[in-house]
């Protein structure tokens, strides 16, 4: 009778689980089918709008549109595009007849390290390539902030909304300390670390900056604004000095000031905007209607309808984006340039979302290494660093990749700590001038809850076989004899990291030493001390990179990691693997996340910042404890 009841349950058990997971691939299929997209088209004389909304990332580029199955296991991934992807479709749009011009609006929505000072730059450079072609290129501001306004000021029209401002006091960085909370918790926090200038353990161990923290923050911070008034000086043809005297005396600088110190053109609404927009769709229209091949089919109706078209032929930056980048492959090239994107914090093992896991990276560099058609790699590195033993991982994937092929170090907005210790791997760097990189120092960090444990009735007592046996544990606070294990280990790993500085850059050990300390520099001081080669962005170090190959004609790109399709990113749901499905999933279900992180008010600012900050501990998983990473969370306002 039992085994009989037995074999009732799990049959209907059995059954219950297939028609769940059936009902789920049935659900699927139907919305993948009703909501199936259509074939992006550009119209005649369409716009290109830039919703600056979306935050420009280093990840792979996708060939071709996504999927509605695509955009809904994107889980907010898809409210990011890729940077490569948003400057080959700016060279297309610049060629393409179809395009009349460009809209900018929206403000410039961060992702993690997406959409920095360095990012936006390359995007600049490529908004001013296009100005090239005489189209034009219209910018919409409402509120915009600093990184907004140094972004549309590459615009050929400014135009501020009547109601708006433009808030542009400067640039300033705000760290946030815990150790007063912990304090207050019954939290302890010691540390190892090696580098006067390694300021990552100060938000646990310091109630304000150290001297040192604050001199390198206001370092860099000023090369940071000195690149961003020489940007909008050359765009907007102003003196920086002029630049400087309004900033310090507003702040914010209301429409008819902004207009008046020529940092916009005029102060108008959107309607109006659109209005002109209009009117350059209709004329590119009626030109390419004009040209000898159609202007026969085009009836005096049919141009009269142009002239007063009720709809404005638009396409987003989004939709245009994977129709260029498929057209700008060389599918019939026998040889290939790979950029493998590192972007993230650095951890242990596989990583997941905005996580460079040591282990997956290093496989996506052994499948590089081993095609034959790679004839070399372009590593674009986006990460302030983290685990040392990932960092160490990845290097010496990248050391062997490097004995067979040339490896170009492309740096975006952070290449530092553990981003640089990858780095070392390149024949050639570049960085931008506003790149945060070098931070050559490691630290550790070792938590203890004895106080708070205590606190509410809970004790330890430990049995061992060794004097160090219980050395990792957060259960009391470490002897200095225990401390001076920890640094010894510590000593160890900041050393190695010398020597791959001093080999990769041909600097003696102790100029390198001069150099570390953990200490953060702007790419354009990390050219001057000889951490990098060359100050460009990602299309040099191609360029760069076919040159060392000895690579003549057509070469085709490939990006790593490759890109997900629907199914593979269903088949991790349904195997629980960490994916931004489960990020957004856990988000949607915890209560007051989504309304406490979203927007850009103060008081969300400081939830997210807070939260940041918070969450950099969770991915510190070292197995050894030791971490070669940036100083802080990088938060440039």
């Amino acid at each position: 009778m039992m085994k009989q009841f037995l074999t009732a349950i799990a049959a209907n058990l059995l059954t219950i689980a297939i028609c769940v997971v059936g009902g789920i691939l049935l659900i699927v299929g139907i919305a993948a089918s009703a909501g199936s997209k259509e074939p992006v088209k550009v119209a005649d004389g369409s716009v290109l709008v830039i919703d600056l909304d979306r935050a420009f990332s280093d990840r792979p580029a996708e060939t071709k549109p996504g999927s509605f199955l695509d955009d809904a296991l994107s889980a907010g991934r898809g409210d990011v595009i890729p940077l490569r992807a948003a400057t080959i479709a700016l060279k297309a749009a610049a060629d393409d007849d179809r395009i009349s011009g460009i809209l900018l609006r929206g403000s410039i929505s961060a992702d993690g390290y997406a959409s920095g000072f360095a990012a936006l730059r390359e995007l600049r450079a490529a908004i001013a390539s296009f100005r090239q072609s005489k189209k034009p290129v219209h910018a919409y501001l409402v509120n915009p902030d600093t990184r907004d306004y140094y972004l549309a000021s590459a615009a050929s029209m400014i135009t501020i909304d009547p109601f708006g401002s433009l808030l542009m006091p400067g640039l300033a960085s705000e760290q946030v300390f815990f150790t007063g909370m912990f304090e207050k918790y019954g939290i302890g926090m010691q540390v190892s670390r090696v580098g006067r200038f390694k300021a990552a353990v100060e938000p646990f161990t310091r109630r304000d900056m150290s001297p040192e923290n604050r001199l390198q923050t206001e370092s860099y911070l000023g090369d940071l604004w000195t690149e961003v008034k020489r940007g909008v000086a050359q765009s907007r043809g102003i003196d920086t000095i002029a630049l400087q005297t309004i900033v310090d005396a507003q702040g914010i600088i209301l429409p008819a000031d902004a207009k008046a110190a020529k940092l916009v053109d005029r102060v108008a609404y959107f309607d109006e905007v659109l209005d002109d927009l209009q009117k350059l769709a209709s004329a590119a229209r009626l030109a390419d209607n004009d040209k000898p091949s159609r202007k026969d089919s085009v009836r005096a109706a049919d141009m009269a309808t142009l002239l007063d078209r009720p709809t404005l032929p638009q396409i987003t930056l989004g939709e245009y984006a994977p129709i260029a980048v498929a057209k700008d492959r060389s599918f019939s090239a026998s040889q290939t340039i790979a950029i493998v994107y590192a972007e993230g914090d650095i951890v242990d093992g596989e990583g997941g979302d905005g996580l460079i896991g040591g282990a997956s990276l290093s496989r996506e560099l052994r499948r590089v290494r081993n095609d034959g058609k790679v004839k070399a790699v372009v590593l674009r590195v986006n990460s302030p660093g983290g685990s040392a033993i990932a960092s160490e991982q990845i290097q010496r994937e990248l050391s062997l990749i490097r004995k067979q092929k040339p490896i170009v170090v492309s740096m975006g907005t952070v290449a530092a700590s553990g981003g640089y210790w990858i780095s070392t791997a390149g024949t050639r760097v570049f960085a931008q001038p506003n790149t945060i990189t070098g931070s050559i120092g490691v630290f550790s960090l070792v938590p203890n809850i004895k106080a708070l444990a205590n606190r509410n009735g809970v004790t330890f007592d430990t049995v061992k076989t060794g004097r160090y046996a219980d050395l990792l544990s957060i259960a009391r606070p470490k002897s200095d004899a225990e401390l001076a294990v920890l640094q010894r280990g510590t000593d160890a790993v900041y050393e190695a990291f010398i020597m791959r500085v001093s080999t990769a850059r041909k600097l003696t050990p102790d100029s390198v030493r001069a150099i570390a300390e953990g200490r953060v520099w702007s790419g354009e001081d990390a050219m001057r001390i000889g951490l990098v080669d060359s100050i460009g962005g990602l299309e040099a170090a191609l360029k760069s990179a076919a040159t060392l190959a000895k690579i003549t004609g057509d070469y085709d790109v490939r990006e790593y990691p490759r890109v997900k399709s629907a199914t593979e990113k269903f088949t991790d749901l349904l195997e629980h693997k960490p994916t931004p499905v489960a990020a957004a999933i856990s988000a949607a279900t915890t209560p007051g996340t989504t309304s406490l992180l979203s927007g850009r008010g103060q008081a969300s600012s400081l939830a997210r910042d807070l939260t940041h900050e918070l969450d950099v501990l969770l991915r510190y998983n070292d197995p050894r404890g030791v971490y070669a990473r940036m100083p802080f969370m990088l938060r440039v306002r």
